[in-house]
């Protein structure tokens, strides 16, 4: 084949390498292996184009790329580029109408495009741009990256857009943020229904390097840009509602603890968790963020014999307390282990709230008078719980949320109860340490 090419050709492929390998030396390419093979697939390239453009002529060439190009066209596709090519702020500016994002964290772009771009400076419903970011107690986490110290660092990162999603929230931003609760299967980026970025995730990736499709949907019926917002719209729909403003503080504590405020020497937190869901470990890490140690006070802890509620009669009932203590106690013990929480850190401890007068002064008989006890308000329950532990002279700190006088509770206890017994996904639910209880309970029923 290569007989057949002038020599002209075989003169300027010569003339191409050449140039190829001084630019090479010159430049000092970083990777080489890159380099060279882009070179050869080029080269390659020129060799097949002039061969079907002699056998075939260039007429017929010409129109086979032309239907190429129809064909893209077709499909909306405008461009296959390099995310470092097309950066996605330089996209986002185009936006007039609507934004969807998912993908694991989007830290630096979110922040530059909420801040900048006209349209969400003076966007004032928050329905038209939808953030979806990877849930950072997903154990998907771990499957981004063989490093563990890079695991870490994705699961920061996250951490560190959730936190600014808030701070751009309170500056008066107006958006709505899901969790994926697995690694995105696409990172996707859609502006008003038709431009469309979407590239694939790689393990051990930032991204920058994979390829990224544009599409455009225009008016063409044929475009794919109009099916990607249906596939986003489906995995927003499976994404996880959370509080922004809880959970940016509570995470954002325990990653970096907030400068100038001097933590307690110690705290405590406390629940029933029946069973250890996210929300409860939202609520321990922010414990543990803010005290030099911290108490984990189990409430209910022998499940055989449960006190009676009249604010929450579930309390008393076996079926919401279907967890031993030491059920419990695993839970949160290996899930903070999975997090790299130091065992010194904190304690898992017996607290029996339902009987104060027992409980509070055999607590300060142990661990001393200066406890300093973290609570989050849901309900008319939380304030007596409240009420009570101060009658008994305990110092509470309580989550001042701006957003109304009780918080949000997005998951509960007796939803992941419903899930678990009718064999439901509940697992997206939960902490590592939690699904591996609950799984060994189910292995041990099973046998």
């Amino acid at each position: 084949m290569i007989s057949k090419i002038p020599s002209k050709i075989l003169g300027l492929l010569v003339l191409l390498m050449t140039i190829t390998i001084a630019a090479y030396a010159f430049l000092q390419i970083s990777d080489p292996v890159a380099y060279f093979v882009s070179a050869i697939l080029f080269f390659g390239g020129v060799i097949i184009s002039y061969q079907v453009a002699a056998s075939a002529g260039f007429d017929a060439a010409l129109s086979h790329f032309r239907d190429v190009i129809i064909g893209s066209t077709h499909i909306g596709l405008t461009s296959i580029k390099k995310l470092s090519e097309t950066p996605p702020e330089k996209l986002a500016r185009k936006t007039k109408s609507s934004f969807r994002f998912l993908g694991i964290s989007g830290d630096k772009f979110l922040k530059e495009t909420l801040e900048k771009v006209e349209f969400f400076r003076r966007n004032k419903n928050p329905k038209l741009v939808k953030i979806m970011l990877m849930d950072p107690f997903s154990d998907e986490v771990d499957r981004l990256s063989s490093n563990k110290k890079q695991q870490i660092e994705f699961r920061n990162k996250i951490i560190s857009t959730i936190c600014t999603l808030q701070k751009l929230r309170d500056e008066g931003c107006h958006f709505e943020v899901r969790l994926y609760p697995k690694r995105p299967p696409l990172r996707l980026l859609i502006i008003d229904d038709n431009t469309t970025a979407l590239s694939v995730y790689e393990a051990d990736s930032s991204g920058w390097k994979n390829a990224q499709l544009l599409f455009e949907g225009k008016d063409n019926d044929d475009s794919l840009a109009p099916y990607f917002v249906e596939t986003f719209d489906d995995l927003w729909e499976r994404g996880l509602n959370v509080s922004l403003e809880q959970r940016s503080v509570a995470l954002g504590t325990f990653v970096q603890p907030l400068r100038n405020v001097s933590k307690a020497k110690l705290g405590m937190v406390h629940g029933r968790f029946q069973p250890f869901h996210h929300e409860h470990f939202e609520y321990v890490l922010s414990g543990i963020g803010s005290a030099e140690k911290c108490l984990i006070g189990i409430t209910q802890p022998n499940i055989k014999c449960v006190s009676e509620c009249e604010i929450l009669p579930h309390r008393g009932t076996s079926e919401g307390n279907p967890y031993t203590y030491e059920d419990r106690k695993r839970m949160i013990a290996l899930s903070l282990e999975r997090w790299g929480v130091k065992p010194e850190e904190y304690e898992i401890v017996p607290f029996e709230i339902d009987n104060a007068e027992l409980a509070i002064p055999e607590l300060k008989a142990v661990h001393g008078e200066d406890i300093i006890h973290f609570m989050r308000i849901f309900s008319d329950w939380e304030l007596h719980k409240k009420q009570l532990l101060e009658s008994y002279g305990m110092k509470v700190s309580v989550f001042d949320t701006k957003l109304s006088d009780f918080m949000i509770k997005n998951v509960t206890g007796t939803l992941v109860r419903e899930l678990v017994n009718s064999r439901r996904n509940w697992k997206d639910f939960v902490p590592y340490g939690t699904r591996q209880v609950i799984g060994a309970i189910e292995k041990r029923i099973a046998q």
